[in-house]
């Protein structure tokens, strides 16, 4: 039953382009998302902008982006998730000032709790980015 009182959902194709606005890219599996539960994604968008310091910004006190992102690249490396989506929180990471000798660190720290495996994938992400700054032209991210 519907009250009235609640903000109706946009449509998908507004949470996409809110999602382009906000994050600089879309995912195939957000237009996947937007034709099939945009309710969900709307939520999904904002619960990830808020935790990953996209919209809004952390606070003061907060954990800092860069190392929001460390650990999402640090997630995804012990994942079967394509590289790209690796190296794009790396990037992001990056371009809110981590060090590559953090970044690492942060895969090594994921020996004990995810294994080998989990290093390696975290460094061939590393030298994956590295491969695209010397050759911009081979990226792929989509």
């Amino acid at each position: 039953m519907d009250d009235g009182m609640s903000e109706p959902i946009p449509d998908g194709d507004a949470i996409i382009q809110r999602i382009q606005d906000r994050r600089g890219h879309v995912w195939p599996l957000h237009h996947l998302m937007a034709e099939l539960d945009p309710g969900f994604l709307d939520i999904f968008d904002d619960a990830y902008c808020h935790t990953m310091g996209i919209d809004p910004a952390p606070g003061e006190d907060s954990l800092p982006v860069r190392y929001r992102e460390l650990i999402c690249a640090c997630a995804c490396a012990m994942m079967p998730v394509p590289i790209e989506v690796t190296t794009h929180h790396l990037e992001r990471a990056f371009d809110h000032g981590l060090t590559e000798k953090e970044a690492a660190e942060g895969f090594h720290a994921l020996l004990i709790p995810a294994g080998g495996i989990a290093v390696s994938n975290g460094a061939r992400a590393l030298l994956h980015l590295r491969g695209q700054a010397r050759n911009p032209s081979s990226t792929s991210t989509s």
